[in-house]
């Protein structure tokens, strides 16, 4: 499971020290213990590789860290504040500083909501490094699948409105699909109606707004019908890699999916 990927995890927020909160606009959270997340992981607390973040100490609202959204814009006011993380026990704690409302109305807007309590969450961004696959009734595929993350490094903590739901979730991206469509068309100067766009690969999309221009499709000669053998009946479909998705799904079947 220990990839180069970017993974979350969510815990409920846990304030541990807000002194003269109003002049120092700092919160002590607990972002991460050894608890089982609801992605079914487990993170070591003595695991965490913290050198890389505190050099630059994100502290980000939802996530949106990394500037590679197809819907939005990079805005720098999704950074927030910043941080230092550090073990305290079996527990990887944060002390987060909000940036001042002057030159970040969000920043101001998230840390008032965290003092009134109506944001109660917050995620770590991290990279796995080493794991592995718990026994039993925790082995994978069993029915209490659990994977120890034993060594982790930490890129950033985000302060997040809800842990992930399925059906939250669901919602969430057809919402991304519509943006996404309303970005797409605007970033071809209107050239393709909207119904031309969800018809596109993924891959045709990518090369018009990047500028390399796709051809248009050529209508397949059809082929003659052979009836296959009984073995090539027999014989398994190869897995669609996530290369071959990105090429042969079209926007309006991803959204069908969802």
């Amino acid at each position: 499971m220990p990839n180069n990927k970017i993974k979350k995890s969510v815990v409920g927020t846990q304030v541990r020290k807000m002194d003269d909160v109003e002049n120092t606009r700092t919160i002590t959270l607990v972002a991460s213990d050894f608890s089982k997340d609801r992605h079914g992981t487990r993170l070591s607390p003595q695991g965490w590789r913290l050198d890389n973040f505190n050099a630059n100490p994100i502290i980000a609202y939802m996530h949106n860290a990394y500037g590679d959204s197809l819907c939005l814009a990079p805005n720098p006011d999704d950074i927030i504040g910043k941080g230092r993380a550090y073990i305290e026990g079996e527990e990887l704690m944060i002390d987060i500083t909000f940036e001042p409302a002057d030159i970040n109305p969000t920043a101001e807007k998230v840390f008032r909501k965290m003092l009134f309590g109506s944001l109660n969450a917050c995620s770590v961004g991290f990279v796995g490094k080493a794991g592995h696959w718990g026994e039993g009734e925790e082995a994978c595929g069993a029915s209490n699948e659990t994977y120890y993350f034993d060594e982790q490094e930490l890129l950033e903590v985000s302060i997040v409105n809800i842990p992930s739901n399925p059906n939250a979730l669901r919602r969430s991206l057809r919402e991304s699909t519509s943006s996404a469509l309303s970005y797409i068309y605007r970033a071809l100067d209107g050239k393709y109606r909207y119904s031309e766009i969800e018809e596109m690969t993924v891959r045709q999309v990518l090369d018009l707004v990047e500028g390399r221009q796709t051809p248009e499709p050529e209508e397949p000669t059809p082929a003659p019908v052979e009836e296959p053998s009984v073995e090539e009946r027999q014989e398994p479909a190869p897995e669609t890699t996530e290369e071959e998705i990105d090429k042969l799904l079209t926007l309006a079947e991803a959204e069908l999916l969802l």
